[in-house]
């Protein structure tokens, strides 16, 4: 704590660091600059004024150790310390305050950066540590954006907790549906049949083709007559014009093949086509007219590895390709057995896992080893909610499914099956992993108030089932906890109700609880979820008073060798524009980074007081004639205490509260 100085702001004792003491001491050294004005050169007084004014603007770039600017109603939280200094840690030693974050970002921008390393005592990766971020069509691994952030993160002394190594969501799924496609008869048998095909009506692109520009022709598509290539001119060769139909093809050498194209043109001419590679291949000229036809031609491959490209540099007007499909005889394909497409899932879990512990290095502890497991719906036979599956798995095995984050999900669960699909990832997990390696289990509507926390029981005797083996050992549960405040009474009684119910199951568990990606919305006495302008004072005040609820009732239940943490989601609110509760007040700092009054209910919730700030029963007997005076040095034209507006404000060289 440091003086300053004897005049009315001056005396007041305020924090180093905080973003109050930055503004004060701005208005403090302008107050000595004027009232000193007589005695320095004014050249020099600008000079150093301005010197000063840059400095201090720059300190004052931190919006998130501020409230709302020009609102008096926020002015309380620019003394407030960064939201991890209220951590007691000597009762909560185990207890760790986490933000969701875009890794990204973390990396990249410093101001985002330092928001998080401030504030919070553990990172979690929004997208960048999932499988379908780092697991190409092909299988190929990229762990650059991996090692980028949890080198930086725990370089700052942040705890990174991973999220997700199991999920059926945002998965490569190209590659793992290709590593579970038929597989050759066993037996040598052969077949006549389709080996490639392309519609040009719906499948709207072609592979590599020559200069457009250079060549005088052009390529469009639309759904009626396919492929349209509109040649302006007649090239010295017919291969300028040219360009690759279908690619990829893995075909027998010396082999006999079958293409039908079915075409027309504005004119009658010739597409010269190769079925081949780069320097050789079969050749063969394929006729139109001006109707549509099937075009046959036949080739014999002299490679394995083949495209068919087609040329037409000899011809003006346009070509109408409708479709190309190739047939030809080749080695039957069988389905693979349910234990080749388990053990082939197998080694691709295995794969990721290890890939991924190897570019964590050690660092990463904790994880979320299965993501969303339970279905919130259909029977085990034990009075339990089903997996995750697939409706191709079954009709009602999926009964409440996720949101398919990105599109590409794949249910590992219908290959591996129910008790396999968990145990396989822990063991991978702990073989890859470091030894001390902590495994959870996170799921989403654990504090269900419909169905008496019925996910959660599920998930807990699911966990039972899965360390059945005495192998298998699951250490904690995740809530994800993406809830709303309730205007309605009775529903937020519920809620609430709800909410203690699964601390207290969670408690009765044994296991490790973590609130693992919480975040809030609003929602009016009529229903309505509101978005994050529509929200009164009094609104943003409930959240608040939630929030500190939430928090307080996880230390109060949960005793603290169970606790891991909470984790806040969304620091900031979400945009008009974007994916997840979008325009909704999520986050603890509004979208320019400015604290909410949510950032006072988790310092409330954490059980800590602002610094130098007292949840104040102001003296109303506080005599204000020597002056009123805000957070930036103005004084403030008051008769009494009683008619200034909330806020924080010095009188008497203290800071006191309204």
């Amino acid at each position: 704590m440091i003086p300053l100085g004897s005049d009315p702001i001056g005396t007041v004792l305020v924090k180093k660091g905080h973003s109050g003491f930055r503004m004060l001491l701005f208005a403090y050294i302008c107050s000595i600059f004027i009232k000193g004005r007589n005695n320095l050169p004014m050249k020099k007084l600008y000079s150093i004024l301005f010197a000063t004014c840059m400095s201090v603007m720059a300190m004052a770039q931190d919006n998130y150790k501020l409230g709302k600017p020009n609102n008096d109603n926020y002015r309380y939280l620019d003394s407030y310390e960064n939201l991890k200094e209220y951590i007691n840690t000597t009762k909560y030693p185990n207890f760790k305050l986490g933000a969701g974050t875009t890794a990204n970002d973390y990396v990249s921008k410093s101001a985002y950066r330092n928001l998080i390393n401030d504030n919070f005592t553990e990172t979690v990766a929004g997208n960048a540590m999932k499988m379908g971020s780092v697991v190409n069509s092909n299988g190929d691994m990229n762990f650059s954006s991996v090692k980028s952030y949890v080198n930086t993160a725990t370089a700052a002394g942040l705890n990174v907790y991973g999220h997700t190594l199991a999920w059926h969501s945002q998965q490569p799924k190209t590659w793992l549906l290709k590593l579970l496609a038929d597989k050759p008869d066993p037996n040598g048998e052969t077949e006549y049949a389709v080996l490639a095909s392309k519609d040009f009506r719906t499948s709207q692109s072609i592979g590599w083709h020559s200069d457009y520009d250079k060549y005088s022709y052009s390529v469009s598509f639309d759904g009626t007559n396919g492929l349209d290539v509109h040649c302006t001119k007649v090239n010295e060769n017919s291969w300028d014009v040219q360009f690759l139909a279908l690619e990829n093809l893995s075909l027998g050498m010396d082999e006999d093949y079958k293409i039908t194209i079915t075409v027309r043109g504005t004119a009658a001419g010739k597409l010269h086509s190769k079925l081949g590679g780069w320097s050789s291949g079969a050749y063969n000229d394929i006729e139109f007219t001006t109707e549509w036809r099937d075009v046959e031609a036949n080739y014999t491959t002299i490679m394995e590895d083949n495209f068919f490209m087609l040329q037409c540099g000899d011809f003006v007007g346009d070509v109408y390709i409708k479709s190309i499909k190739l047939e030809g005889t080749r080695v039957k394909m069988v389905q693979q057995t349910k234990q080749e497409m388990h053990d082939t899932l197998v080694y691709a879990m295995d794969k990721w896992i290890k890939g991924m512990m190897e570019a964590c290095g050690g660092k990463v502890k904790a994880w979320d080893l299965v993501n969303e497991a339970i279905s919130g719906g259909g029977d085990d036979g034990w009075g339990n909610y089903l997996l995750q599956h697939s409706q191709n798995y079954s009709a009602s095995a999926n009964p409440d499914a996720t949101w398919d984050v990105g599109g590409d999900a794949f249910y590992w669960q219908d290959y591996l099956g129910d008790i396999d699909y968990v145990r396989e990832a822990c063991r991978l997990a702990r073989k890859y992993g470091p030894e001390d390696i902590v495994l959870f289990i996170n799921d989403y509507n654990l504090e269900s108030d419909w169905d008496d926390n019925k996910k959660l029981r599920s998930l807990i005797d699911w966990i039972r089932k899965w360390q059945a083996d005495g192998v298998t050992k699951i250490d904690g549960i995740g809530t994800q906890m993406h809830i709303s405040y309730y205007e309605n009474s009775s529903t937020m009684t519920s809620k609430k109700n709800a909410i203690t119910n699964m601390f207290t199951l969670m408690k009765a568990s044994g296991k490790l609880v973590r609130i693992s990606e919480m975040d809030m919305g609003y929602v009016n006495i009529n229903g309505t979820t509101l978005k994050t302008e529509e929200l009164t004072e009094t609104q943003q005040q409930n959240m608040a008073n939630f929030y500190e609820w939430i928090i307080k009732e996880y230390f109060r239940i949960i005793p603290a060798d169970q606790q891991w943490g909470i984790c806040q989601w969304c620091t900031n609110d979400a945009p008009s524009g974007g994916g997840w509760r979008k325009g909704e007040p999520v986050g603890i700092w509004d979208i320019n980074n400015y604290r909410k009054h949510v950032y006072a209910g988790f310092v409330r919730g954490l059980g800590g007081i602002p610094a130098s700030v007292d949840q104040p029963q102001a003296d109303r007997t506080i005599d204000v004639t020597a002056g009123v005076y805000n957070m930036v040095g103005q004084r403030i034209q008051a008769s009494s205490f009683e008619e200034l507006p909330s806020g924080i404000y010095i009188i008497g060289g203290k800071k006191v509260v309204k």
